[in-house]
């Protein structure tokens, strides 16, 4: 039988993936546990591709050469497996891209009580030393070299339209630009797990380069553009650094949904994320509800009484902005984390010691915890992204957040495109958990 080669499985292999962090020692009770014989890699076997078509499965022999369906064969045996991405091509038109409800159970990321784990590896200890684009690259399976792609193209109309939207917000522009962006760079529209990996580099790159207003992608380090934009101190590049890969992803969470839902359908990772982007700052997500957060954040670190901001609310009967999360009774540990960051390098900034004293106060009060949005909003101020516009309305942020969540929307594109239509088990991971953190 002719066999048209079809583009490598990706692997995940866990010592090469280890990113070079450190001593950080392997999490084998946070590795997937992949079920026996499910294809998980892009390629379906002959029953399931005659199944989706409706057809025999000697029509998918034929295929092969008629019809160009990449096959792969099956190591020791005369089987092959057939890109699913072909075969869905060769269903009837009114029958493609029906939409299906978003899976709820992801191996991307583990989120419990005991902490957050990317592919099996501790967020908290990633955060650490990794860059985000090494976390990113983990996340999406990707080989180590996938950052070292050149910028990506600019859309001929990025100029004209950018200078109209010079008053807009960074959401705002980025829903704008994306489309034409797209078109750009034709790549793209490669749906194989290697092809949504380069298309994620190039999102996150021009997402940061509309939100720091560059005019153009660039192939620097995501958190070394930012400290070049904003001119911060090494110690608010690193903090950023740690916010993008804290943030890269929590599961599938609201606007997870949509991009997997959207991913389903078989658009680019750049119409999907733009999903993301656009709930994410709905009036029903708890991101888009953060508009009084930021208010209450950018109020806390310039006054010089924190304290009486955190009375104030506390005296109108409200919750304080930023403290709680029901998904975290326990305190965040993402949140923990950043802080703890800030009382070793930035134990002597001043909007860091009046946050510091409105958390205590908070603490005393209430017995909340710090949320993640309190401490992320924090560091959208502290480095100057709110101040330089005086935004109105929900799309009024330009936060480093949205730049790391985007490597988690595009994981979740490769993973809602490339498993098999049964949804992967949810959080099944080998063997006991490590301690839960303090």
């Amino acid at each position: 039988m002719p066999t048209r080669r079809g583009p490598a499985a990706p692997t995940w292999d866990l010592a090469r993936a280890r990113w070079d962090v450190g001593d950080t020692a392997t999490i084998d009770a946070a590795l997937p546990l992949w079920e026996p014989g499910r294809m998980s890699d892009g390629y379906i076997t002959a029953e399931e591709a005659a199944a989706i078509l409706g057809v025999r499965r000697s029509t998918i022999y034929a295929y092969v050469s008629r019809k160009g369906v990449r096959s792969q064969q099956v190591e020791g045996t005369r089987q092959h497996r057939y890109w699913r991405a072909d075969v869905e091509a060769l269903r009837p038109r009114g029958q493609r891209g029906a939409l299906r409800p978003a899976k709820t159970a992801t191996n991307v990321t583990l989120v419990s009580e005991h902490g957050l784990f990317y592919r099996g590896r501790d967020a908290l200890e990633l955060a650490e030393t990794a860059s985000f684009e090494e976390v990113a690259g983990l996340l999406w399976q990707a080989r180590p070299a996938i950052f070292s792609r050149g910028a990506p193209r600019s859309s001929p109309l990025f100029g004209k339209l950018d200078a109209l939207l010079q008053a807009e917000a960074g959401v705002d522009r980025a829903l704008a630009h994306f489309p034409f962006l797209e078109h750009a760079n034709p790549h793209c529209y490669d749906l194989s797990p290697a092809g949504m990996a380069a298309t994620g580099v190039d999102i996150v790159r021009w997402l940061t380069a509309i939100i720091l207003n560059s005019g153009t992608a660039s192939d620097a380090p995501i958190h070394l553009q930012f400290q070049r934009s904003l001119n911060l101190s090494p110690e608010l590049a690193d903090l950023v650094r740690r916010l993008l890969v804290l943030a890269a992803d929590h599961g599938v969470t609201e606007e997870t949904r949509a991009v997997r839902t959207m991913a389903s359908t078989g658009v680019t990772p750049w119409r999907a994320v733009a999903a993301g982007l656009a709930i994410a700052v709905g009036r029903h997500s708890r991101f888009g509800q953060n508009d009084s957060l930021r208010r209450f954040v950018a109020e806390l670190i310039t006054t010089d009484n924190p304290e009486a901001v955190v009375v104030r609310s506390l005296k109108e009967g409200q919750n304080v902005p930023g403290f709680g999360d029901p998904k975290h009774p326990n305190g965040d540990p993402r949140a923990a984390a950043l802080l703890d960051y800030g009382n070793r390098a930035l134990y002597n900034h001043p909007a860091f010691l009046r946050l510091r004293s409105a958390i205590e106060l908070a603490w005393e009060s209430s017995g909340k915890r710090p949320n993640f949005a309190l401490v992320s909003t924090f560091v959208e101020e502290v480095v100057g992204l709110q101040s330089r516009r005086n935004f109105v309305g929900l799309s009024s942020s330009e936060a480093p957040y949205l730049v790391g969540r985007s490597a988690g929307w595009v994981a979740h594109c490769i993973e809602e495109v490339t498993t098999s239509s049964s949804p992967p088990p949810s959080a099944q991971y080998r063997g006991t958990l490590p301690a839960a953190h303090g």
